[in-house]
């Protein structure tokens, strides 16, 4: 049995409803504590997502492609044909994404609605970032990892600790590029292949070419790395998910 799922993005073919909205499940029943959505707007479209509460759900959104801007009773935070993450204030307020009527294309993102479980409830009574978090690349802050090269960029997006369990990132690189065999023994990871990225990724003694669009969900556990040729580009976003709690902490 395989140990990494990969929903491929170029297997994709949305199905627009009478409100230019269309979203399909992804990865489905591979970690019931998270559920991915691919989801795509088109130009000039609305949506309003659903609300939850901080005893319900945490949900994150990842914008891959397109342009647009998401807009809540206090404030407004431009798409701008780059990636970014946004996480709403759970149901305190509403929100509103749309895609931009000039938009080229339809603003695609991913949809992630995690699970809580009380550390998490925990977390998020005792203290959590300020929300709502909107991030584009440039307002990561830079980190550091060993077993990358020097070359690759580590940007932190969303973090450890003060969203409960939920942590992302992104790793950024050009080829030819190593990240080096790891292993997490507390994390369940999926990783979101950048447009334009082309990669290897190995966990175990498997091999995946992976694209633009790619998601890949590898379980805690096992040693894992990416690898890119010359010419490519190794842009992958992490998303991360801690099994309980970490390490030492109260569950």
């Amino acid at each position: 049995m395989s140990i990494v799922k990969i929903a491929k993005r170029k297997d994709v073919t949305f199905e627009y409803d009478a409100n230019g909205f269309a979203q399909e499940e992804v990865l489905k029943g591979e970690c019931d504590q998270a559920k991915f959505v691919r989801c795509s707007l088109q130009p000039g479209k609305s949506v309003k997502p659903e609300l939850y509460s901080t005893v319900e759900h945490t949900q994150v959104f990842l914008f891959l492609e397109g342009k647009g801007y998401i807009t809540t009773p206090r404030k407004g935070f431009n798409i701008k044909n780059e990636f970014a993450v946004f996480v709403p204030d759970y149901d305190t307020e509403e929100f509103e994404i749309t895609c931009s009527a000039d938009s080229k294309k339809p603003l695609e993102y991913i949809h992630i609605v995690t699970e809580l479980n009380d550390y998490d409830k925990h977390c998020l009574y005792a203290s959590k970032m300020r929300l709502p978090r909107f991030r584009t690349m440039d307002m990561a802050w830079n980190y550091y990892e060993d077993f990358k090269d020097d070359s690759i960029e580590n940007k932190m997006l969303l973090e450890h600790r003060n969203l409960g369990r939920v942590s992302c990132g992104a790793v950024l690189g050009k080829g030819p590029s190593v990240v080096g065999q790891h292993i997490h023994d507390a994390l369940m990871q999926w990783y979101i292949i950048l447009p334009g990225s082309k990669m290897t990724y190995t966990a175990g003694d498997e091999s995946h070419v992976m694209e633009g669009g790619d998601i890949s969900y590898t379980p805690t556990g096992y040693y894992h790395g990416s690898e890119v040729k010359e010419g490519d580009t190794l842009d992958y976003v992490w998303f991360e998910m801690v099994m309980e709690c970490y390490p030492g902490e109260i569950e």
